[in-house]
């Protein structure tokens, strides 16, 4: 599956997390060392400049850049999206060509092979307080909108909002992995930022105008 506009669409996930950076950092700050938005922000940076060295580059290609850039920022955060996005890689070239009205099945198929290596890498489970939290429900909102016959872009929108509503929902869990775990009771009250930046690119990537201020907030 070839989307002329993925460049683009990458592109504008890398400008939300840049001007995301300070309402991200301010969030980080109330668990860890309030640098998550620095980071992302240099992860998208570094992005924008593996994208710029492969004009050319297929759908997969451009996916795999994106992994290198990110994997280049280090930390927790960064080997996490780079080993999602290799994942997503290798799936759209296995995959073969997409059939019409079977783009919803292989969106699915693309969020569970990232959905896959965030679990294999960082052994998060639904509630732990981490990306997983909205990674997850965006997932299974596909699976449903596929089981439900429903048309790529109602898909897509479901899985929207269900990665925003859970990145959302995490202001009221306990973090029991990571620097915020070692807060117990007190990492409830503010998002997890990994789970909220997670939110915010895949609204910039389906053309969702985002609000930095809204998941970066409370849960409400």
């Amino acid at each position: 599956m070839r989307d002329p506009d993925l460049r683009a669409r990458i592109r504008s996930a890398a400008a939300a997390v840049e001007a995301a950076r300070d309402d991200l950092c301010r969030l980080d700050a109330a668990a860890g060392d309030g640098d998550h938005g620095v980071t992302m922000a240099v992860g998208a940076r570094a992005v924008l400049t593996r994208l710029e060295a492969v004009p050319t580059a297929s759908d997969p290609d451009l996916v795999t850049q994106a992994a290198l850039g990110m994997g280049s920022i280090g930390g927790a955060i960064g080997p996490l999206w780079a080993s999602g996005l290799l994942k997503v890689a290798t799936a759209m070239r296995t995959g073969g060509p997409v059939e019409a009205g079977d783009e919803v099945s292989r969106l699915r198929a693309l969020g569970e092979a990232f959905e896959g290596a965030i679990v294999g890498l960082g052994h998060a489970k639904p509630g732990d307080k981490t990306i997983l939290d909205a990674v997850g429900p965006a997932v299974e909102a596909l699976r449903a909108a596929e089981a439900d016959g429903l048309p790529l872009d109602a898909a897509i929108d479901r899985a929207v909002r269900a990665a925003d509503e859970g990145a959302r929902s995490t202001a009221g869990l306990v973090a029991t992995l990571g620097r915020a775990s070692r807060l117990g009771e007190r990492s409830r009250g503010s998002a997890d930022p990994g789970a909220t930046s997670f939110a915010l690119i895949v609204a910039a990537l389906a053309g969702v105008p985002g609000d930095p201020e809204r998941p970066a907030g409370s849960s409400t």
